[in-house]
């Protein structure tokens, strides 16, 4: 657990604060599902989120195939 940050939903555009957890001891937060749409399609708010959104769009299908 890194604290809470910003993450913002790719579906349906809402931002929200949630617990940042590491991915996989990586750089990457661990989408947190949007408490709007309920997609887990999340990624963090601001420009490293928006940078990483390819990085994060394969973190969401890894994801989605787990469930």
């Amino acid at each position: 657990l890194r604290g809470i940050t910003t993450f913002k939903c790719t579906q349906c555009g809402h931002t929200f604060k949630a617990p940042d957890f590491e991915y996989m001891a990586m750089v990457y937060s661990t989408p947190q599902k949007c408490p709007k749409c309920g997609s887990i399609r999340t990624r963090p708010a601001g420009l490293f989120g928006k940078l990483m959104e390819g990085v994060y769009r394969s973190i969401w299908e890894r994801m989605e195939k787990e469930k």
